[in-house]
């Protein structure tokens, strides 16, 4: 039996401010519980309440949670940024054998700047937007009714668009969609608040939910 969650203390955030300005392995080996008991614990508890939910959208999904829910440490080799510490965490669910840059995923991520969820490509990803672009070819209205939907009027469409128009012949309110190499629908909300009680897993959910139509279509479910 799962138990309710109550949101993310202020301690959590603390945390992750102080980071971000003693980046250092010293600093985090020295802070390492309270890394363990204010954010790595409730983001693990949060994405274990939020999983069924995400199996409904995707039974595909990966259910590890060690999967799911972001390392505090920073794989250097694949980033610019050579700092050891992430100052942000994030539940991110795609299918199995995926990378995360490589995968369309459904998303929670907090930083000391706020809060944000949503569905998209972590990156670029050429295959998948081919893909899309000609499955909207074929049923531009389909694809129309999902983007236009009032439930999704609070995320933003957000993703590198292509500076010549590679969707020649598509309609022109779909351009802004379907013109990119990646796409992703955010909502973010720069107040921390929310996180702080147990109404930010419904959030979530409510949320995933949303989204669900748009992240299947994109998959082609």
């Amino acid at each position: 039996m799962k138990h309710e969650f109550f949101g993310f203390k202020p301690e959590a955030y603390m945390f992750l401010t102080e980071l971000g300005f003693n980046n250092n392995r010293m600093w985090m080996e020295e802070n390492r519980e309270r890394y363990r008991e204010y954010v790595q614990r409730p983001m693990r508890h949060l994405a274990e309440l939020l999983l069924p939910t995400a199996l409904e959208i995707d039974p595909e999904f990966n259910p590890r949670l060690g999967c799911i829910v972001s390392r505090i440490n920073r794989d250097t080799r694949y980033s610019k940024n050579k700092l050891p510490y992430r100052d942000h965490m994030w539940i991110a669910y795609r299918r199995e054998g995926q990378r995360l840059g490589e995968s369309l995923c459904i998303y929670f991520e907090i930083s000391p700047m706020g809060y944000s969820y949503g569905t998209g490509m972590y990156s670029t990803n050429l295959p998948l937007m081919k893909a899309l672009r000609a499955r909207a070819a074929v049923d531009p209205e389909g694809f129309r009714q999902i983007v236009t939907d009032p439930a999704l009027a609070r995320y933003k469409a957000e993703g590198e668009t292509y500076k010549r128009d590679a969707t020649p012949g598509m309609p022109e309110d779909l351009k802004p969609y379907l013109n990119r190499r990646s796409l992703s629908f955010c909502y973010d909300n720069p107040s921390l608040a929310p996180t702080m009680n147990g109404g930010i897993a419904d959030e979530v959910k409510k949320a995933m939910l949303e989204l669900a139509p748009v992240y299947k279509y994109i998959l082609g479910m």
